[in-house]
């Protein structure tokens, strides 16, 4: 009954993009190939098996377990890739091919991808003695006593904008009037700032090939390869990875004329950042692109030209297992350096490069089912130092929203990328949250960790009060929106599991 429905609807189908019915006879049989191959017969992999338990976070105790974890990660996504590209390959080609009127058996059109994602001073206005405070309101944070990160501010007495690469200081000495006082350009691509006193700390973030030819951070993030092949050695660089977060510590004290302290980079791109009492905490996130490893099948020139299904069904598997083979040696050599966020400081005009890790791997943790291999990273920074201190917390983790009362900072994250749901489809999209303690000026603490239903949009569906995590969420099926809010209580601090409400 099954075959009979899929091969009327697919008759229709083609009927109506067809336009004629010429081609009906000469199709049945393709489409009697592709209704076998959508129930299971096409040359598929073994794939590794996928399951959820807890969200909680677990931390590591040596870097051996961590560094095999994540080619553990990398694997396993790549076999869901190339299982993925055989089920395009063999189910969706010749239907599609027919369709199109050429043969069956066609060279598909490969797309490329592409791998792209001066100071002066002005005259000082006058700052009197009198407060404002209360007459003049800042920009929008979410919680009292959190400075966000944002590309405008203000302290009553001078407006602070970015724009383009330029901070530009404006003085307010009467209500209604400016005055320019200042602007200073900022390395990379400045878009948002925290102020706390006489101090800016602006995010900002540069892109590998902006870089100058000679600059020492683009050594840093490329890396110089040897390819061999039968015929001749090429050499080539590529890079490992292509933006860093800077963050640009500016003295303001002068008004007029700003002064660069200190500068610190790290490897991801920008999450946000929030400073509370002078502790800067900066959240990004890195996936790094790995040379070698082929997420596609590279197929003889001779295979185009095969007609026999059976053949090139051969050719297909052989080709598939060689692709396997190599990713597997590229994968063995992998080491935590490939893997981990490098962080950079300018101290002196020299770079400074931290260590990878400065307790045995312990600033890492991972959910116990997690199968991601990208890093969000918490940095915790006292910048306005004297002297730069900080602690650095590893996440495994998706992209993840991030929301920050004054002494917990919540972490939303999706439990799984897409990959992981291809042959697994029993699974509906879920949130992991995870808690953090930061009411330690020097210290992020973990606390708990609880699991919805559904996506969360933005830092705005997350909210924090007396130790209870509230979080509105939008449950997904197949990836299509629509569905019911749902408020959760996740009482991290007493070690119950999350409390689910549901609303309208």
């Amino acid at each position: 009954m099954r075959r009979k429905s899929i091969r009327a609807f697919s008759m229709m189908l083609l009927m109506m993009t067809a336009g004629c019915l010429q081609a009906v006879d000469g199709v049945i049989e393709d489409i009697d190939r592709t209704i076998d191959a959508l129930e299971g017969d096409y040359p598929k992999l073994d794939l590794p098996e996928r399951t959820r338990s807890s969200p909680s976070l677990h931390t590591y105790d040596a870097c051996e377990t961590l560094l095999e974890d994540l080619k553990t990660a990398v694997y396993d996504e790549m076999i869901v890739n190339l299982d993925q590209q055989s089920y395009w390959h063999w189910v969706t080609e010749p239907i599609m091919m027919r369709m199109d009127g050429g043969s069956i058996f066609a060279e598909p059109e490969l797309a490329l991808a592409d791998d792209s994602a001066t100071d002066t001073g002005g005259a000082g206005s006058g700052q009197t003695t009198e407060s404002r405070e209360g007459e003049f309101s800042g920009t929008n944070n979410q919680e009292a006593g959190v400075d966000e990160a944002d590309f405008l501010k203000t302290d009553g007495y001078h407006i602070y904008m970015l724009n383009g690469q330029l901070l530009l200081i404006m003085g307010v000495p009467e209500f209604g009037e400016l005055t320019l006082e200042s602007n200073l350009t900022i390395e990379g691509n400045p878009t948002q700032m925290m102020i706390e006193g006489d101090r800016l700390v602006i995010s900002s973030s540069i892109y590998y090939w902006s870089l100058p030819e000679d600059s020492d951070l683009r050594k840093l993030m490329s890396e110089e390869v040897t390819a061999t092949d039968p015929f001749s050695d090429v050499t080539y660089s590529y890079t490992k990875v292509q933006n860093l977060v800077k963050y640009t510590v500016v003295d303001i004290t002068n008004r007029s004329s700003p002064v660069v302290e200190k500068e610190m980079y790290i490897e991801g791109n920008y999450h946000t950042a929030r400073m509370v009492d002078g502790t800067v905490r900066s959240v990004t996130h890195l996936w790094t692109y790995f040379d070698g490893i082929r997420n596609w099948v590279e197929l003889p020139e001779e295979y185009w030209s095969v007609e026999d299904t059976d053949e090139r069904m051969g050719i297909w598997n052989d080709s598939v297992k060689q692709t396997v083979l190599d990713n597997e040696q590229v994968i063995s050599e992998l080491t935590l350096d490939d893997f981990v966020p490098h962080i950079y400081e300018i101290r002196e005009g020299e770079i400074f490069t931290h260590p990878l890790t400065y307790e045995q791997c312990t600033e890492f943790s991972a959910s116990s089912d997690s199968a991601g291999r990208g890093f969000t990273t918490i940095m915790t920074m006292q910048m306005l130092n004297e002297e730069v201190s900080l602690e650095v917390d590893h996440i495994t983790s998706s992209w993840a929203h991030v929301y920050s009362s004054e002494d917990t900072l919540v972490l939303a994250e999706p439990a799984n990328d897409g990959w992981w749901f291809w042959r697994n489809s029993e699974w509906e999209d879920a949130t992991n949250i995870h808690s953090f303690d930061i009411s330690d000026a020097n210290h992020t603490t973990y606390l708990a960790s609880g699991r919805v239903e559904g996506t969360v949009n933005d830092q705005f569906s997350i909210s924090e009060h007396n130790g209870s995590i509230r979080v509105a969420s939008l449950p997904t099926t197949g990836g299509c929106g629509g569905g019911w809010l749902k408020q959760t209580r996740m009482a991290n601090r007493s070690g119950r599991g999350p409390q689910t409400k549901s609303l309208s």
